[in-house]
């Protein structure tokens, strides 16, 4: 009798080597440079970093929202259940676009059109991807706003943007994203802009329409404690590259890449004095001039000659885990210069 084998997993979402690069007057912005993460069916992958770091121009990559001019995706593959996004014209990703893949954006008083009521924003993409009729879509609507948690949704879906709260609109949103059941949806800092209250409520709506629908979530954060909690894989990006990726235990308990110790070690505990929280020193490169090896060279404490002129390799240690570090690899034979 022959033994059967497990099938592979393929991946809902999967980034190969992906390149956004901006033209501008003074040269060439690497938006995000070889970019590799992958999501599965009904996974929570946290996209993590400082800003301009290139999550958001990740994300809006597998959109296809890159402004072009002066972006443009210059190297790649965007896989969604195994079809490459960037070989797809307009049209065919406007089916994709709030259908299967869905994003809430990071402010939502800017992301929200003023002059059309919560009801029309939310039917919007009913009528043009379920085929409802405008008042079908609208009866969803209703149905929509109270699955995210707003009352009185049939008073609320006549109102405007600007009727309701921060934390409400951001609930609009959710509703939005979620109208048509995507199988993917990113979050773009989905809380930035809320207070602490509100901020736990929204990620918990979250997961629970997760939950409810079956989705995948990338979400972009640079808030740790939110990984933590919510997280099952986690990309850390800088100046556009992902320096570790790997499970979220991984991640927390043998972080490698000293960018990610002390993103780590910045998160306040509540045992902690305010003075003794680390920070990391420095800055973010200017994109226009990065270093000639590891962009995070100038700030890394334990930064070693090759560092500065050679780009770190992929080390990796097991279980989907991987960091971009020479600390790691065979060929250094440098001792570690201390940084400051």
């Amino acid at each position: 009798m022959k033994s059967q084998t497990t099938p592979p997993i393929i991946p809902l979402l999967e980034i190969k080597d992906l390149q956004t690069w901006f033209h501008t007057e003074d040269g060439i912005v690497k938006g995000c440079d070889k970019v590799n993460y992958s999501v599965n069916k009904g996974e929570t992958l946290a996209v993590v970093g400082e800003s301009g770091s290139g999550k958001s121009v990740t994300a809006m990559s597998i959109l296809g929202l890159i402004p072009n001019p002066p972006g443009e995706i210059t190297g790649g593959e965007i896989l969604f259940r195994g079809e490459n996004l960037l070989e797809l014209n307009s049209n065919e990703m406007q089916r994709i676009r709030g259908n299967s893949i869905a994003m809430i954006f990071q402010e939502p008083m800017t992301s929200l059109n003023p002059v059309m009521t919560v009801g029309q924003q939310i039917g919007e993409s009913l009528v043009l991807h379920q085929g409802y009729s405008r008042s079908e879509a609208k009866q969803k609507a209703i149905e929509l706003l109270a699955m995210v948690g707003i009352a009185d949704g049939r008073a609320r879906v006549d109102e405007y943007p600007h009727q309701l709260s921060g934390g409400m609109r951001q609930r609009v949103m959710i509703a939005i994203a979620l109208a048509c059941k995507p199988e993917l949806l990113i979050a773009d800092e989905p809380t930035s802009a809320l207070d602490v209250t509100i901020q736990a409520q929204i990620l918990e709506l979250i997961a629970e329409l997760q939950q409810k629908i079956g989705m995948a979530v990338i979400l972009i954060t640079h808030d740790m404690g939110v990984v933590a909690e919510t997280a099952d894989k986690v990309a850390v990006m800088y100046s556009g590259q992902i320096v570790e990726y790997g499970k979220v235990n991984d991640i927390f308990f043998n972080a490698r890449h000293p960018y990610l110790e002390g993103l780590i070690n910045s998160v306040l505990d509540i045992d902690e004095e305010m003075d003794m929280l680390d920070v990391i020193d420095g800055t973010v490169p200017d994109p226009l001039d990065l270093p000639g090896g590891c962009n995070f060279e100038p700030r890394c404490p334990k930064r070693m000659n090759c560092c500065k002129t050679e780009e770190p390799p992929r080390t990796s240690f097991g279980n989907e885990h991987y960091a971009c570090c020479w600390l790691y690899s065979d060929t250094k034979h440098e001792e570690v210069q201390e940084n400051g």
